[in-house]
């Protein structure tokens, strides 16, 4: 069973390679074939098409996502809320050619648009406990008025799922992680009660965030 599940893996690797330097419209399986070093009808006995692949690749992309808001969900405090922003990040440069062509791919697979919108509404609701236990701790103000922060946590969600893809439509600059984060703490900054600021400052000792 160990070579034809190093074969799986290896296809999904070089699908992901593929996908990220060239889009997914525009790789075909032979394309994917040649990468792995092995015949189409070699991959299609591990994936009949690439609509397999895909899924295949989405499964995984999610669990990863999961065990990180898992992670993040024990103890949600500032160092683990900037820590999980630096891992998604790097899940979001490993997988990138489904941040650039989200749209294209919800729109063409059903069965993907189905997961993602169930795992996104359960993604915002996560973010949303987390606002509402630094609340509870005082590091975040409360609501002024209710719905708010429902409303912090989907923005949230939208910033973190759309940085990659607009970042790249408006430059050409390498993406940035720094860039990355400081864009998620933006819109958390407003929030911060005392407490949250002097927790926020004591994170970034040892850097100059002169906008604090």
């Amino acid at each position: 069973m160990k070579p034809s599940t190093d074969t799986k893996t290896r296809i999904l690797e070089k699908s992901i390679e593929a996908f990220n330097r060239f889009g997914f419209v525009n790789i075909r399986l032979q394309h994917i074939a040649d990468e792995v070093g092995i015949s189409v009808g070699n991959l299609a006995y591990h994936f009949k098409n690439k609509d397999a692949i895909l899924e295949a690749i989405y499964e995984e992309l999610e669990k990863s996502q999961k065990a990180l808001l898992a992670d993040l969900k024990i103890v949600p405090l500032f160092i683990n809320i900037d820590k999980h922003m630096r891992d998604t990040f790097l899940i979001q440069q490993k997988f990138s050619f489904f941040y650039s062509d989200t749209f294209e791919i919800l729109r063409s697979f059903p069965i993907i648009k189905k997961q993602y919108r169930e795992y996104t509404k359960w993604y915002i609701s996560q973010i949303e406990n987390m606002i509402t236990f630094n609340v509870a701790r005082g590091t975040f103000i409360n609501e002024s008025k209710e719905g708010l922060l429902s409303k912090l946590a989907e923005q949230y969600w939208m910033t973190m799922e759309l940085w990659l893809y607009q970042s790249r439509i408006r430059t050409f600059d390498e993406i940035n992680i720094e860039d990355y984060v400081f864009s998620m703490w933006a819109l958390l900054i407003p929030y911060f009660t005392h407490l949250g600021n002097q927790e926020y400052k004591q994170m970034h000792f040892n850097e100059n965030f002169n906008w604090l």
